[in-house]
């Protein structure tokens, strides 16, 4: 059996419980497990090399890390799964949860039926800092058409309008977003940015909106009455023990390439604990 004739039956079943294609799932654990012969792939079903434990089990891989500005070798543990389904369910997950700091991060990919948009998708969120991540994908989806594994997206899982009744709410221009109505209303405690687009009205209170992209969900309150640019400040980090600028990049929605070529770093492997970075 190949290796991705062993591997699409798990990725069609996360395709419809998640409405991600099976195609992409597939394009990347080909790319990322090296065709299932890494020695992550073998040993813990783990394809894309996510970090931490599985029910308790997890197995130990060399991996490099920046420490006091040297990049040094150390053992780290990664997710150990039963099958390759778990392994494809987290990743899954991670498309469909965002972040901590962006729970919206990889929105376009969900739903979205064509590879091509969807593969670049991903490198655009920020999942890879490979410039060529998205092309490799589409290369192995159409070398090995994959698409043959796709099973139809269902539109009902899309963000489109669910009926007549419920209210959205259209953002013309990044605006400021509030974590409560009463932060909103006195333009205080900013939480975020909001970005043009159709939101869903989650709430109302004292003439403020909650909107989110979400349904079911909440977002962030806005004052309806905020409708000045927001100023793009310069964004910058402080270098902690054991962080990388591929976990910065990852982090902040960035690229090594751009955090580099602000801070004009002559080498990307190697930065310091204090060192203080701009972001964007």
């Amino acid at each position: 059996m190949t290796f991705i004739a062993e591997i699409a039956p798990y990725a069609k079943r996360v395709q419809e419980e998640s409405n991600i294609l099976a195609s992409l799932l597939i394009s990347q654990a080909i790319l990322e497990s090296a065709w299932g012969k890494s020695k992550l792939a073998k040993e813990g079903k783990n394809l894309f090399g996510i970090k931490g434990s599985y029910n308790g089990q997890s197995v130990e891989m060399p991996t490099w890390e920046v420490v006091k500005g040297q990049k040094v070798e150390i053992l780290a543990a990664f997710r150990k799964y039963p099958s390759w389904y778990e392994s494809f369910q987290d990743l899954a997950n991670l498309y469909l949860k965002g972040v901590s700091w962006d729970r919206h991060k990889y929105k376009l990919i969900i739903g979205e039926s064509n590879y091509r948009t969807a593969a670049n998708a991903v490198q655009s969120a920020g999942y890879a800092t490979d410039p060529d991540y998205a092309q490799k994908l589409i290369t192995i989806i159409e070398s090995h058409n994959l698409t043959k594994y796709d099973l139809a997206i269902h539109p009902s899982q899309i963000q489109t309008p669910a009926s007549q009744s419920q209210k959205y709410y259209k953002v013309v221009q990044a605006i400021p977003g509030y974590f409560t109505a009463d932060n909103a209303k006195s333009r205080t405690s900013q939480r975020t940015v909001i970005k043009e687009g159709t939101y869903i009205v989650f709430n109302e209170s004292q003439g403020m909106i909650n909107i989110t992209m979400t349904k079911g969900v909440p977002g962030s309150w806005i004052n309806p009455n905020d409708h000045a640019p927001i100023d793009k400040q310069a964004v910058y980090h402080l270098v902690a023990a054991g962080e990388t600028l591929s976990e910065l990049a990852v982090k902040y929605g960035t690229s090594i390439q751009a955090i580099s070529a602000l801070n004009t770093l002559k080498n990307v492997n190697t930065i310091y604990i204090g060192q203080k970075l701009r972001i964007k």
